[in-house]
């Protein structure tokens, strides 16, 4: 991530809060993780990790698919450029507005998760005489253990299709003349930081695609393995480790050339957070200090409104201190540190973006800035809350800033309110 002197001409430039995306560091992740998965397995980029349209156009320029879960993140993939052919959907509870917008648009595939969503899927076929690509999401009861369950875990889950009733459909198939069965996906886990866990999945994902293809003589246009690429958030942790990775997937790779149902099969990877995670921070400005009952409390101007990730998963993200100015010259930061509990605007004590920092003491005017908020960041968030200004999202490639997304002013979205009555 760009140092300090970049973060402190984006607060002269565009005001705090705001978010800051490096365009270098996305370009690397890419080239790592590509260079990782080896040409067989092919790259669809999360949407929902971070759907800013600068960062969607600079993706598309390295021939990555996507994957979209709604009508919105269709309309932002086809603004930035990516053809249908490069776009597949997955997504628990699509709308027949959704479906709609999915199969006009002529998507390469679409993961149905219910029974009914194949019925609106047949129907919407039938009325626009189309041959929909469909693939089945399944919810095998093995996966990935997750420090906190976002997507895997055990038990039932509002994912996809569970085995039985999975199968129960490929037998009765013939319902839906319109589709065409032609894939599996399946997405049990996110940020996982351990790669022989990543591996020992894809390959059981595969075996499982291969034998209900041969069970039930299942077409494989494609297999679809989810996300899942872990970035370390803790102080602790350690990164993914892409050599073994990158030998993993190399002998599952050679293992499928050896199966002919997996001749032209696409077999695909869809990492969000790992592409943008690292990429991003999170700025704000110290507003004060004070102690409260032997507490130490840094008073910012943003807030969980604009950062909901660390407070709804328990995780609080590195942050580090760039030292405001005195006279036009850079105020060295104290080399004593405390235990701060960073606070931001809100009426409530939920909101907290750190609840023990270990920093040098701050002054107002200080920047704190919030690593790895590339992606789930701001449009995971919920900026409405108490009305307060929105962060700018400005991006940043070989020194040169620039404005991604203006951020709309409390007054204007008060001027689209009504007093009906």
């Amino acid at each position: 991530m760009k140092g300090d002197p970049v973060l402190e001409r984006a607060a002269r430039r565009f005001g705090t809060p705001f978010y800051l995306y490096d365009f270098e560091v996305i370009e690397a992740r890419v080239s790592a993780l590509s260079a990782a998965l080896g040409p067989r397995f092919e790259l669809a980029y999360a949407v929902k990790a971070n759907p800013s349209l600068g960062i969607l156009s600079f993706l598309r320029k390295f021939g990555l698919s996507s994957d979209v879960a709604s009508r919105g993140e269709l309309l932002a993939v086809r603004r930035a450029g990516w053809p249908p052919s490069k776009i597949l959907s997955t997504g628990p509870a699509k709308s027949d507005a959704d479906l709609e917008a999915l199969v006009r648009a002529g998507v390469s595939i679409i993961h149905a998760e219910g029974e009914w969503e194949l019925e609106r899927l047949e129907q919407i076929g039938r009325r626009l005489r189309r041959r929909i690509a469909v693939g089945l999401r399944l919810n095998p009861p093995w996966g990935i253990a997750e420090k906190r369950v976002m997507i895997g875990g055990p038990g039932a889950k509002k994912f996809g299709f569970d085995l039985k009733s999975a199968q129960r459909i490929l037998r009765m198939r013939r319902r839906f003349p319109h589709l065409e069965v032609c894939g599996f996906q399946v997405f049990n886990a996110s940020n996982v930081l351990d790669a022989r866990l990543l591996v020992e999945n894809t390959r059981r994902v595969l075996s499982l695609a291969l034998s209900l293809s041969k069970k039930y003589s299942v077409p494989l246009r494609s297999v679809d393995f989810g996300g899942g690429f872990g970035v370390p958030y803790a102080e602790k942790e350690k990164p993914l480790d892409l050599g073994i990775l990158r030998k993993g997937l190399a002998g599952i790779a050679k293992w499928a050339a050896g199966e002919s149902r997996f001749r032209g099969t696409r077999l695909v990877f869809e990492p969000g957070r790992f592409l943008v995670a690292e990429s991003g921070t999170y700025a704000v400005k110290v507003l004060g200090t004070k102690r409260s009952r032997g507490v130490d409390y840094v008073l910012v101007d943003g807030g969980v409104h604009h950062f909901l990730r660390p407070l709804l998963l328990g995780t609080p993200h590195r942050v580090r201190l760039v030292p405001g100015r005195i006279g036009g010259r850079p105020r060295p930061a104290s080399r004593s540190q405390k235990s701060l509990v960073l606070a931001g605007p809100l009426c409530t004590s939920l909101d907290i973006l750190h609840p023990a920092a270990r920093l040098p003491l701050p002054v107002r005017g200080d920047l704190l800035a919030f690593e790895n908020a590339g992606a789930y960041g701001f449009t995971e968030s919920m900026p409405l809350f108490l009305s307060h200004e929105w962060p700018a999202e400005v991006g940043v490639r070989k020194g040169r800033l620039a404005l991604l997304r203006r951020p709309p002013r409390v007054a204007d979205l008060q001027a689209r309110q009504k007093t009906p009555f």
